[in-house]
């Protein structure tokens, strides 16, 4: 059963069902780019982006080492027998107990864009936030904010869609219309600077189709509107959001209230 709002559903701007509507629409963006960027770019659903990691490394000039244990088989073509082994216990163990952030950073995952060759080249970073990401003072949001300053400042275009009318938004330099409800930020990063654009829309309207920035005058584009179908569909929607209450907080904007009564009570979700 589909969703009855034109766009963004808030029934589902709680967790844990957002976690799982962030996911899930996640995986379908990633494919709506992949059939439009390969074979030049390809687009990776990660942890991390790969700044300065292995992808910059030349695999072919890259020392051989033997491994330090090997399995090989006898001349009659059956394994040796294997020999005794003693294995060593450690003098001591310390056992690191994350905090509740840190496994919240563990979980984030966002898609990046790769010039698909040898160095991969990251172009492209696509995010979709999380209620983490929009609570001050937490470990999450100073690590995000962190990433997001470092891959701007490092030529990456940057995308940034906030689904979720609660929690204070990362600044960027556009100023936001007072009635937005939800807004994708485009950072794209051009030869002498950033272009900053800003795209607003509220609870009445359809999620939007983005333009996604590539290398030179290449475009994607990602619709969300098919992505949040897709998603809501796969996770069973309908069976978490209690169309019959409130919606999570913040509460919905005056002037629209008596639109989403109205909505629900059509769709027969109120009686």
């Amino acid at each position: 059963m589909p969703s009855p709002f034109p766009g963004m559903d808030p029934f589902l701007e709680k967790t844990p069902i957002f976690h799982e509507l962030h996911t899930q629409m996640l995986a379908d963006m990633q494919s709506q780019l992949q059939l439009q960027i390969r074979p030049k770019y390809v687009a990776r659903l990660e942890r991390h982006l790969s700044e300065g990691s292995v992808w910059g490394l030349d695999i072919e000039t890259m020392d051989r080492k033997e491994p330090d244990v090997a399995i090989v088989k006898g001349e009659s073509g059956r394994s040796p027998s294997p020999p005794r082994l003693i294995v060593k216990e450690a003098a001591a163990v310390a056992i690191e107990e994350l905090t509740a952030e840190e496994l919240e950073l563990r979980k984030q995952r966002r898609i990046v864009i790769y010039v698909n060759q040898r160095p991969r080249l990251a172009v492209t970073g696509i995010e979709l936030l999380s209620p983490s990401n929009k609570k001050q003072g937490t470990l999450t949001r100073e690590r995000y904010l962190e990433k997001r300053s470092s891959a701007m400042h490092g030529g990456l275009h940057w995308v940034e869609i906030d689904l979720l009318r609660g929690g204070a938004r990362p600044e960027i330099p556009i100023d936001v219309p007072p009635q937005t409800d939800y807004l994708a930020y485009i950072a794209q990063a051009t030869s002498t600077g950033r272009r900053h654009s800003l795209y607003p829309w509220q609870l009445t309207d359809p999620l939007p189709v983005l333009p996604i920035p590539l290398l030179g005058d290449d475009r994607a584009v990602i619709d969300l509107a098919a992505s949040f179908r897709w998603a809501y569909d796969r996770i069973a929607a309908d069976d978490e959001a209690e169309y019959a209450a409130s919606p999570p907080l913040p509460p919905i904007r005056e002037g629209f209230t008596e639109w989403m009564d109205d909505l629900l009570r059509s769709a027969g979700w109120r009686s």
